[in-house]
């Protein structure tokens, strides 16, 4: 969920009835056909986008107006991916995040609570650099051989005709026959020599290569450590830093995020884990997976390679739907805006595509090569924001709400009790917003479970719990500043002001629009018991 936007409509000038992106006619219909049948072309969208954006950080990202900017058009959470530049380099990185997130809040008038996440390199194997008499890259044509080599000498030296991967126990792992998958799967090989440390291999599919590109193969697992020494200083690195997300590569298992959680350890124990999903083994543990991750990213770029891409549609509705069931945000990834690493307007198809994830129920999306080394990142990023708000309008609420509630078990929690029906409530009054009085942020994920139609302010004095609830669609998080008031009741008053304030000045709310206030009626975490419908005011004091 997103900050408001120089790009986003104001509520002043709509009806009660009329508010932008409602679009209750669909919203309300009882069945498929009517709900798609009652969807109005020409309405226009809502003020507030819903899903994140997590963007990644690279060459095209790197100085702070660009950041700035970006995080102004609608980023959420940025992307450090350990397995580019070194790292000192990404160190720098995250610290020109900080500095663009504090410009940002001085602008904004708020703190931003910008959320950042490391991915670890991991298991991923990668091809060495192209010898410099070559240029930037080579071009390996189809039909014709080339070796693959684990001989360190040649990491330096690749070519067309011999090309270094830096995993030494390649060719013990693999037979004639394989597959082997170059840059994204751009460049295809077979393998059809092994010797000791090399590979001599058909170019199946050729294309340009440059250094240090992904190296897959498809339906092989390779007995690789899961935590190489890389990941362990750069997991001390991002302690040191504050990190706020961690992203394992290539979880197939819940032993991998265990085994991570025990590296953490105390110190690390408040860092959310995105298990990276990219494999078969992934899908097939995916149930036992969410029971221990924080969060989940689907790689559909390695994942297709794995299950083949006509697979990929099946995979992701359903691994969406099990997270979405089990309350933990999924982000999709690979392929969103690919055209506009070098276009400023994407293809239709990857508009309806990401339509299509935000349908499925995912709650924010991964910008990969498009930020990272895209020529327009900021443009990129508006466009992604635009399509999800778009898209928002077309999910039918009412059916998601219900499917939720029947498959919940009974008897339920006091705090699910709550937050259904908060919803519920601000279906029904057509609220402009639900502000939720939270600490840990678990009352605002709950509410967030039942996707409601309006954004969920969730007001918090902890950093850290403002960043990663960037994850949750719907939420926008607000970190409240002042020092506690010596009566906890007055205390969740103020709170709730302020929530309610920062809607109507940044105008999805007005004076008198009814607002839903979920809280708890004393102080700690797991109180949250109280829901309340009251109408939006300006005045220092409206709850007095």
């Amino acid at each position: 969920m997103t900050w408001p936007t120089i790009f986003d409509a104001k509520v002043d000038g709509y009806s009660a009835m009329d508010l932008p992106g409602q679009q209750i006619a669909a919203a309300h219909a009882n069945s498929p056909m009517a709900h798609l049948l009652n969807l109005d072309i020409d309405a226009d969208p809502a003020c507030q986008r819903l899903s994140g954006i997590m963007a990644s950080m690279g060459p095209s990202t790197f100085d702070i107006g660009i950041m700035e900017k970006m995080m102004a058009v609608g980023m959420n959470l940025a992307y450090v991916n350990m397995s580019f530049g070194t790292r000192e380099e990404n160190r720098e990185i995250i610290k020109m995040l900080r500095e663009a997130a504090k410009s940002f809040s001085i602008t904004m008038g708020k703190t931003y609570p910008l959320a950042i996440a490391m991915r670890l390199s991991g298991r991923k194997m990668r091809t060495g650099r192209i010898i410099e008499s070559l240029g930037d890259s080579v071009t390996l044509e189809e039909g014709y051989a080339v070796k693959l080599t684990t001989d360190e000498t040649y990491h330096d030296r690749c070519s067309n005709s011999t090309i270094y991967v830096d995993y030494m126990y390649l060719a013990e792992q693999l037979h004639t026959g394989d597959t082997i998958l170059l840059d994204n799967e751009t460049i295809v090989l077979k393998v059809e020599m092994i010797s000791a440390t090399t590979l001599t291999c058909k170019i199946e599919r050729g294309g340009i290569l440059g250094s240090y590109k992904d190296v897959f193969v498809p339906n092989v697992v390779f007995a690789m450590q899961n935590l190489p020494e890389k990941d362990i200083l750069d997991i001390e690195m991002a302690l040191q830093e504050q990190i706020d997300i961690i992203i394992p590569s290539n979880v197939t298992c819940a032993a991998d995020i265990t085994e991570l959680r025990t590296v953490l350890s105390d110190k690390g124990k408040r860092v959310a884990i995105m298990a990276n999903i990219q494999t078969i083994q992934g899908c097939h543990n995916f149930e036992e997976i969410l029971k221990e991750a924080d969060a989940i990213l689907i790689n559909r770029q390695e994942l297709g390679s794995d299950i083949t891409p006509k697979k990929l549609v099946r995979a992701q509705k359903k691994m969406i739907v099990q997270a979405n069931k089990a309350n933990i945000p999924i982000c999709i990834s690979a392929h969103l805006l690919n055209s506009m690493i070098y276009n400023k307007v994407p293809l239709r198809a990857e508009v309806l595509d990401i339509a299509n994830c935000i349908l499925d129920g995912a709650d924010f999306l991964l910008l990969g090569p498009e930020t990272a080394v895209g020529k327009f990142p900021v443009e990129t990023i508006t466009y992604l924001s635009n399509a999800c708000k778009e898209a928002e309008t077309c999910v039918w609420s009412k059916r998601v709400f219900t499917d939720l509630i029947d498959m919940m078990p009974l008897p339920c929690d006091q705090q699910t009790c709550t937050a259904t029906a908060g919803v519920l409530a601000a279906q029904r009054c057509m609220a402009a917003a639900i502000v939720v009085i939270t600490t840990t942020g678990n009352s605002a994920h709950i509410v967030a479970k039942f996707r409601p139609r309006c954004p969920i302010i969730a007001v918090t004095r902890y950093v850290q719990v403002a960043r990663q609830m960037h994850m949750w669609r719907g939420i926008i998080p607000i970190i409240y500043e002042d020092d506690p008031d010596i009566t906890w009741m007055r205390d969740v008053e103020k709170r709730a002001n302020c929530g309610v304030r920062w809607a109507i000045e940044k105008g999805f709310a007005r004076d008198d629009d009814p607002i839903v206030i979920i809280s708890g009626w004393k102080n700690g975490s797991g109180t949250t018991n109280t829901m309340r419908v009251i109408y939006a005011s300006l005045d220092p004091d409206p709850f007095a």
